[in-house]
């Protein structure tokens, strides 16, 4: 039996439910890896950092934060995850991250672009990352609950969001089709 996010992704292998842009540190990159996979699964594009923040081969671990510090490529990495972060349909804020990533979630917020932000496990966002992002869970797995949720929204295009279970998924999905809206 097929799930879910295997027959979403199969149905719109050509148009994806959602563009999403993941907000981490560098030192989450397989975690925001993972978390790309898993709503690929769903059916939806990911604006996949971890693909462009590629530092050369044979660099100690101090000389790849140098690297990665400076964006030694002209300005490539930087330029394409402020396009990502203005342009996506949802940006997730991956915590505990450091001020990269609040700068890429205040970017979004400023864009009108909605923000879940999943908490690190001893994470206590401050006063302007608690206010930037618009929907906030405490767990990985709470995120993905409600990313299935939501792409399960957009795959019926938006009919359904008043009778979500649940009054997080019915907000963030609101603000999601309003933020497609505004871009169509």
């Amino acid at each position: 039996m097929q799930t879910f996010a295997q027959a979403a992704a199969a149905r719109h292998a050509v148009t994806p439910l959602l563009t999403i842009y993941i907000a981490g540190s560098f030192r989450h990159k397989h975690g925001v890896r993972l978390l790309g996979r898993e709503l690929r699964r769903m059916g939806c594009r990911i604006l996949d950092w971890t693909e462009k923040a590629v530092p050369p081969p044979g660099l100690t671990p101090a000389q790849r934060r140098i690297w990665m510090d400076t964006d030694r490529d002209g300005g490539q990495v930087y330029a394409f995850c402020h396009q990502a972060c203005i342009t996506a349909d949802l940006v997730i804020y991956y915590g505990t991250s450091g001020q990269d990533a609040g700068v890429e979630v205040g970017l979004a917020a400023g864009a009108g672009v909605p923000v879940l932000g999943i908490r690190g496990p001893l994470e206590a966002p401050g006063l302007m990352l608690h206010g930037a992002v618009s929907h906030w869970v405490d767990e990985l797995e709470a995120g993905l609950t409600l990313l299935e949720g939501l792409s399960r929204l957009a795959a019926q295009g938006w009919q359904g969001i008043a009778d979500a279970p649940d009054a997080q998924l019915r907000s963030l999905a609101e603000a999601v089709r309003q933020r497609q809206a505004r871009q169509q």
